[in-house]
């Protein structure tokens, strides 16, 4: 399975949390002109993969006669931000165009919107109305992610939300009345304010919800957010550890009892719901990103990447642009046989499947035998029915850095 992403770098407010790459934008134009320049990416892309000759670039019919950049029966497709919901339908709708037209098999053209194992598009609940939802319905949507965060308005106001816990409940039931029945919800826990019964409150209003998913992440003080700076200045310090720990134990309980299986550090799921999307990515499956700020991965070695600059990224993607152009806003890096190993290690001990020996060269399973074999004894690490398999027991996913880190070259 062959994954694509597509960066919606717009936002109209930014959390107080956030440090993802984002521009604060309600303009409609501007949204039309990035739509613009992202196809322009799309096709460019799917040109270069193949090698067209340059004069061709432009014929149809040529473009039509190559390989698809992703034969695969069934990619996911994955719009993030960003605030993607805040992009008018006819705008998201150019950009699903793009995919099917310039990354999909020529008998995906077909009208049909099936044609994605899993596409999934992340919303804010304010965002969403009937008219919004049965909108993303055509399209092909069948994924929805709510930022939720919390049900409690007074933290909603300090993270810089811009909704409420009634309208993330409305949203939902929204959603379903639209027919979709794989709704994913997020939320945070681990910061100041956030008390254990506030936050078995969170999980409880988000159970009585139904989700087929939940994420849920610690709040991280990152360099570039508003947290970020206020943690410089000494206005911000994180609760203490064990604090986080607890809520986080609290979660696990709560969520299990619920029937979602703990599939990944931060990401429960009803049986058969896991995100196939991000479950790509913790196999080291390759992946396309296409925006500003996004990341794409070749399976083997090659990692790239489009720096996060708007106005350089609507620059360098217009067809009179040339491939210096195109070039100056993208980085890359080829793996080395140490970043592959520790790489394959922390994202495979991230998820409940675990990791694989047989996988590793030999030389790197001899040399990390002692450590495997520690951790297994402190339970650290638990042997899966295969014998190959270990992994980090869920009970342990709290301190999972620290084991990981054991077992890196």
């Amino acid at each position: 399975m062959a994954g694509i992403y597509i960066h919606i770098p717009f936002c109209a407010s930014f959390c107080r949390y956030c440090s993802f790459y984002s521009e604060r934008c309600r303009d409609t134009r501007l949204m039309a002109r990035y739509v613009d320049a992202l196809s322009e990416e799309i096709r460019v892309v799917r040109l270069q993969v193949h090698d067209l000759d340059p004069q061709a670039q432009n014929r149809p019919e040529t473009r039509l006669q190559v390989q698809p950049l992703y034969p695969w029966a069934q990619p996911t497709l994955y719009i993030g931000g960003g605030t993607p919901s805040l992009l008018p339908p006819e705008q998201l709708e150019r950009i699903v165009t793009a995919v099917r037209q310039y990354l999909l098999p020529a008998a995906t053209q077909n009208g049909h919107n099936d044609v994605f194992g899993e596409f999934t598009l992340e919303a804010n609940p304010d965002d969403i109305t009937p008219e919004s939802l049965a909108a993303w319905k055509r399209l092909g949507v069948n994924r929805l992610s709510l930022g939720v965060q919390s049900f409690d308005d007074g933290l909603l106001r300090w993270m810089g939300r811009r909704h409420t816990a009634a309208q993330a409940e409305k949203a939902v039931r929204m959603a379903r009345e639209a027919g979709f029945d794989n709704i994913s919800l997020d939320l945070i826990f681990g910061y100041v304010g956030l008390t254990d019964d506030i936050w078995l409150d969170t999980l409880d209003h988000a159970l009585a919800l139904a989700p087929e998913h939940l994420s849920c992440y610690q709040m991280s003080v990152e360099e570039g957010s508003t947290l970020g700076e206020e943690a410089a200045a000494g206005a911000y310090a994180p609760p203490a550890q064990e604090t986080c720990a607890r809520q986080y134990a609290l979660l696990r309980q709560r969520v299990a009892a619920a029937g979602f299986h703990h599939y990944e550090i931060s990401n429960f799921a009803r049986p058969g719901y896991e995100s196939r999307h991000n479950s790509a990515y913790w196999r080291r499956e390759p992946y396309q990103g296409f925006g500003p700020g996004a990341h794409s991965y070749d399976g083997e070695r090659l990692r790239r990447w489009n720096n996060p600059d708007l106005d350089a990224y609507l620059a360098a993607f217009t067809p009179a642009a040339t491939d210096t152009d195109r070039r100056a806003v993208m980085g890359s890096e080829t793996l080395s046989d140490t970043d592959l190993w520790n790489e394959r290690v922390m994202l495979a001990l991230r998820t409940a499947a675990g990791l694989d020996l047989t996988t590793l060269a030999p030389e790197h399973r001899a040399a990390i035998a002692p450590a495997v074999e520690r951790l297994l004894a402190e339970g650290l690490l638990e042997r899966l029915p295969q014998r190959t398999l270990v992994r980090i027991p869920a009970e342990r996913f709290f301190i999972s850095d620290s084991i990981i880190s054991d077992l890196f070259l």
